[in-house]
Protein backbone atom coordinates (compact mmCIF):
# COMPACT_ATOMS: atom_id res chain seq x y z
CA UNK A 1 0.00 0.00 0.00
CA UNK A 2 2.73 2.16 0.93
CA UNK A 3 4.38 1.10 -2.29
CA UNK A 4 1.34 2.33 -3.90
CA UNK A 5 0.91 5.82 -2.42
CA UNK A 6 4.38 6.81 -2.92
CA UNK A 7 3.68 5.80 -7.04
CA UNK A 8 0.81 7.91 -7.14
CA UNK A 9 2.06 10.56 -5.16
CA UNK A 10 5.20 11.07 -7.52
CA UNK A 11 3.28 10.54 -10.86
CA UNK A 12 0.79 13.41 -9.18
CA UNK A 13 4.22 15.75 -8.78
CA UNK A 14 5.48 14.62 -12.62
CA UNK A 15 2.00 15.36 -13.74
CA UNK A 16 1.98 19.14 -11.69
CA UNK A 17 5.31 19.82 -13.01
CA UNK A 18 4.49 19.24 -16.79
CA UNK A 19 1.25 21.15 -16.51
CA UNK A 20 3.04 24.17 -14.96
CA UNK A 21 5.60 23.80 -17.89
CA UNK A 22 2.94 24.02 -20.70
CA UNK A 23 1.25 27.04 -19.05
CA UNK A 24 4.51 28.90 -17.95
CA UNK A 25 4.76 32.32 -20.16
CA UNK A 26 6.99 31.99 -23.14
CA UNK A 27 10.42 33.67 -22.53
CA UNK A 28 9.92 37.44 -24.59
CA UNK A 29 11.06 37.29 -28.16
CA UNK A 30 14.42 38.80 -28.78
CA UNK A 31 14.30 43.07 -29.49
CA UNK A 32 15.68 43.70 -33.67
CA UNK A 33 17.67 46.54 -33.46
CA UNK A 34 14.82 49.34 -33.97
CA UNK A 35 13.07 47.78 -31.05
CA UNK A 36 16.80 47.95 -28.80
CA UNK A 37 16.37 51.94 -29.47
CA UNK A 38 13.31 52.10 -28.25
CA UNK A 39 13.37 50.62 -24.74
CA UNK A 40 15.39 52.16 -22.03
CA UNK A 41 13.55 55.49 -22.29
CA UNK A 42 10.71 57.98 -22.14
CA UNK A 43 9.83 59.35 -25.20
CA UNK A 44 8.09 62.42 -25.04
CA UNK A 45 5.90 64.40 -27.84
CA UNK A 46 7.68 67.36 -28.96
CA UNK A 47 5.81 68.15 -32.61
CA UNK A 48 3.82 67.51 -35.33
CA UNK A 49 4.40 68.55 -38.59
CA UNK A 50 2.30 68.01 -41.64
CA UNK A 51 3.38 67.36 -45.32
CA UNK A 52 4.30 71.03 -45.85
CA UNK A 53 6.72 71.49 -42.79
CA UNK A 54 4.06 73.26 -40.85
CA UNK A 55 3.47 72.73 -37.13
CA UNK A 56 -0.26 71.03 -36.09
CA UNK A 57 -0.95 72.58 -32.45
CA UNK A 58 -1.14 69.96 -29.83
CA UNK A 59 -4.52 71.13 -29.01
CA UNK A 60 -5.80 70.00 -33.10
CA UNK A 61 -8.37 67.42 -32.71
CA UNK A 62 -5.98 65.63 -35.65
CA UNK A 63 -2.67 65.31 -33.71
CA UNK A 64 -4.30 65.57 -29.85
CA UNK A 65 -4.76 61.77 -29.11
CA UNK A 66 -0.69 61.21 -30.58
CA UNK A 67 0.69 63.39 -28.05
CA UNK A 68 2.31 61.93 -24.53
CA UNK A 69 4.79 60.13 -22.95
CA UNK A 70 5.65 56.78 -23.69
CA UNK A 71 7.37 53.79 -22.44
CA UNK A 72 8.71 50.77 -24.47
CA UNK A 73 9.82 47.88 -22.74
CA UNK A 74 11.62 44.80 -23.75
CA UNK A 75 8.98 42.15 -23.05
CA UNK A 76 7.01 44.06 -25.72
CA UNK A 77 4.56 46.15 -22.97
CA UNK A 78 4.47 49.77 -22.99
CA UNK A 79 2.62 52.38 -21.61
CA UNK A 80 1.57 56.02 -22.30
CA UNK A 81 0.37 58.62 -20.29
CA UNK A 82 -1.13 62.29 -21.59
CA UNK A 83 1.81 65.05 -21.21
CA UNK A 84 0.61 65.76 -17.84
CA UNK A 85 0.76 62.55 -16.73
CA UNK A 86 -2.50 60.78 -16.85
CA UNK A 87 -3.16 56.90 -18.16
CA UNK A 88 -3.68 56.93 -21.93
CA UNK A 89 -3.16 53.57 -22.81
CA UNK A 90 -1.06 50.28 -22.12
CA UNK A 91 -0.57 47.26 -23.86
CA UNK A 92 2.34 45.51 -26.41
CA UNK A 93 4.10 46.36 -29.42
CA UNK A 94 6.73 45.51 -31.57
CA UNK A 95 8.46 47.02 -34.57
CA UNK A 96 9.17 44.83 -37.64
CA UNK A 97 12.67 43.98 -38.39
CA UNK A 98 13.18 46.81 -41.44
CA UNK A 99 12.46 49.18 -38.81
CA UNK A 100 8.94 50.75 -41.12
CA UNK A 101 6.39 50.01 -38.99
CA UNK A 102 5.69 49.99 -35.13
CA UNK A 103 2.22 47.68 -34.41
CA UNK A 104 0.61 48.43 -30.89
CA UNK A 105 -2.02 46.18 -29.39
CA UNK A 106 -4.22 48.37 -26.85
CA UNK A 107 -5.51 46.14 -23.86
CA UNK A 108 -7.66 47.18 -20.54
CA UNK A 109 -7.13 46.47 -17.36
CA UNK A 110 -8.23 42.42 -17.86
CA UNK A 111 -6.05 42.18 -20.99
CA UNK A 112 -8.72 42.18 -23.29
CA UNK A 113 -7.99 43.95 -26.46
CA UNK A 114 -9.16 47.12 -27.00
CA UNK A 115 -7.73 48.15 -30.39
CA UNK A 116 -4.58 47.59 -32.95
CA UNK A 117 -2.89 50.81 -33.98
CA UNK A 118 -0.22 50.52 -36.82
CA UNK A 119 2.09 53.10 -38.06
CA UNK A 120 4.41 53.84 -40.69
CA UNK A 121 8.07 54.82 -38.92
CA UNK A 122 9.76 58.02 -40.41
CA UNK A 123 12.71 57.78 -38.42
CA UNK A 124 13.90 55.48 -35.31
CA UNK A 125 17.07 57.01 -34.07
CA UNK A 126 18.74 57.44 -29.99
CA UNK A 127 17.71 61.02 -30.79
CA UNK A 128 14.36 61.20 -32.48
CA UNK A 129 11.17 58.53 -33.02
CA UNK A 130 8.54 60.09 -35.42
CA UNK A 131 5.94 58.10 -37.16
CA UNK A 132 3.47 59.31 -39.49
CA UNK A 133 -0.20 59.33 -39.85
CA UNK A 134 -2.80 60.36 -42.14
CA UNK A 135 -5.72 61.72 -41.11
CA UNK A 136 -7.93 60.83 -44.10
CA UNK A 137 -6.62 57.25 -44.52
CA UNK A 138 -8.04 57.77 -48.51
CA UNK A 139 -5.87 60.56 -48.98
CA UNK A 140 -1.82 59.48 -48.82
CA UNK A 141 -0.86 63.22 -49.84
CA UNK A 142 -1.68 64.60 -46.41
CA UNK A 143 -0.07 63.37 -43.52
CA UNK A 144 1.44 64.43 -40.17
CA UNK A 145 4.65 63.31 -38.76
CA UNK A 146 4.60 62.71 -34.46
CA UNK A 147 7.68 63.73 -33.77
CA UNK A 148 9.34 62.82 -30.15
CA UNK A 149 12.27 62.89 -28.51
CA UNK A 150 14.03 60.81 -25.32
CA UNK A 151 13.79 61.95 -22.06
Amino acid sequence: MKHIFCLLLAFCILAANAYAAEKAPSAPAALNPYEQIMVGKVWITTDAVDQKGASVPAEDEKVAAFFGKAEYFPDHAFKMVTLDGKPKMHGLWNMTADGKTRNLTVRDDTGKTRFAREVENVKVTDGEYTYRIYPNSENKAEHIDIIHKPR
